[in-house]
């Protein structure tokens, strides 16, 4: 019992001091982009392909991680309130229907990374534990 309250009150002391986990996942974009904050709204729809432009103009295009990563499952509950494969269902009813086709998907975060420094208009998101501050081109975006 004692043990319980001593780990109980070293939790609660962290909580107090501000320490948090590393978020789940962290989204990035090409650091051409001016826009440094999204809301989880808009990148929602930027993933589904409801906004096709920037601000500025530049074209969206988004990049997606494999449907049974743990970064993409963080991203779809968070984002879309939805898991993965409700996504993927999202996909195939619109692919089906000839309205459109799902975002490229990268196998990796270093896939992602990649894909976004390539892409000027690129938006998408690594592992939270993925270091990605500095990382020469890319930029994390702030989620709203």
């Amino acid at each position: 019992m004692r043990l319980v309250r001593r780990i109980g009150f070293v939790v609660a002391a962290l909580g107090l001091a501000g320490f948090a986990p590393p978020p789940e996942y962290v989204l990035v974009v090409n650091p051409s982009n001016p826009a440094s904050a999204v809301s989880r709204a808009e990148a929602a729809r930027m993933f589904l392909k409801k906004v096709a432009a920037w601000p500025d103009g530049r074209t969206v295009t988004a990049i997606d991680q494999e449907r049974t990563s743990p970064v993409r499952q963080a991203f779809s509950r968070d984002i879309h309130h939805k898991d993965a494969d409700g996504i993927a269902a999202y996909w195939q009813s619109a692919v089906f229907s000839g309205r459109d086709v799902p975002p490229p998907v990268g196998r990796s975060d270093d896939d992602v990374l990649a894909f976004v420094r390539a892409n000027p208009g690129a938006i998408g998101y690594v592992s939270g534990r993925t270091a990605v501050e500095g990382v020469e081109g890319v930029k994390v975006l702030k989620v709203q």
